[in-house]
């Protein structure tokens, strides 16, 4: 089952950083510096998507397909849980866009986060914050990572993260744009990464978190002002 697929590559992934085995190099951005947005609470798709327009980073046209006011994850259970939105909407290419605040994460790789062109058991995609500080992107194709971007976000050149927090203080917002093989990521308005490896597919969303092996304390995130506007 996809929950389980999901649930084993995530635990593995963050086993892996537990370990301290997971590389940790920095994403360069060369000459290039990273776009910046400017993102306001419950701003408006249309706004979002003009922004992204002016930086040639997606084409005219398009509408909007996804709208989501609130959604909330709240659970006891460890391990992965996540939870289908959009009543089985599915995109191929597309700007996802939301509001997030981890309002209970009791130990340090749980995490918040939605997953995209979900497919089945081992094709799927996901974005996740961490409360230890992870920005994590993600698409499995096939059984096989294609995409995989797992950083501590104080160690992103061009990045000032010291107020950062994944907390119930902080409202975070999430925008992805996902544009045939290129996957564009920011957190907050600022660009943290960008991939060419994708594969366009169409798929279906779902939001989701991480509770560590052990803790069995609840473990809860919000998510708001969801929107995923297509690109075709």
């Amino acid at each position: 089952m996809l929950h389980k697929a999901l649930r084993r590559l995530l635990i593995l992934a963050l086993v892996v950083i537990a370990l301290g085995a997971a590389a940790s190099s920095v994403q360069a951005q060369g000459n290039r510096e990273r776009i910046r947005l400017n993102i306001a609470p419950r701003m408006r798709a249309l706004d979002l998507i003009r922004q992204l327009r002016a930086e040639n980073l997606i084409p005219v046209g398009g509408s909007q397909q996804l709208t989501l006011p609130r959604a909330v994850i709240n659970v006891r259970n460890q391990g992965f849980w996540y939870f289908p939105i959009g009543r089985g909407t599915a995109l191929r290419d597309f700007v996802l866009h939301f509001e997030m605040r981890a309002a209970e994460l009791p130990s340090e790789t749980n995490g918040c986060g939605m997953a995209f062109r979900i497919i089945g058991d081992d094709d799927f995609s996901y974005v996740m914050l961490t409360r230890d500080r992870r920005v994590i992107l993600i698409q499995r194709d096939r059984g096989e990572n294609i995409v995989e971007f797992n950083q501590v976000i104080d160690d992103l050149e061009g990045i000032d993260a010291t107020t950062y927090q994944l907390d119930a203080t902080q409202l975070h917002f999430v925008t992805l744009v996902a544009n045939g093989n290129e996957l564009i990521l920011f957190l907050n308005g600022v660009e943290i990464t960008r991939k060419t490896t994708a594969r366009s597919v169409r798929g279906r969303f779902a939001t989701m978190l991480f509770n560590e092996e052990g803790n069995l304390s609840n473990t809860e995130c919000r998510y708001s002002n969801i929107f995923a506007w297509s690109l075709q």
